[in-house]
């Protein structure tokens, strides 16, 4: 997940979380992605309910995506 990846709307840099948080709930095929948020907009939900989920993953220790 490297820093070379931008927004496929916007094309802003992409961070990792941005990359594993589309993986978890979008599609773990994709090779281009959203940031967080365009993926809210996508998803209807904003980007706070994305940061929540990121760091529940991030703590839950459950999910590789975020390790």
């Amino acid at each position: 997940m490297g820093s070379d990846r931008f927004c496929l709307a916007c094309g802003a840099p992409l961070a990792a979380d941005d990359v594993a948080i589309y993986l978890k709930l979008v599609s773990r095929t994709d090779r281009k992605f959203l940031c967080l948020d365009c993926l809210g907009n996508k998803l209807q939900c904003g980007r706070e309910p994305l940061e929540k989920l990121i760091a529940y993953y991030r703590q839950s220790g459950n999910c590789a995506l975020f390790r």
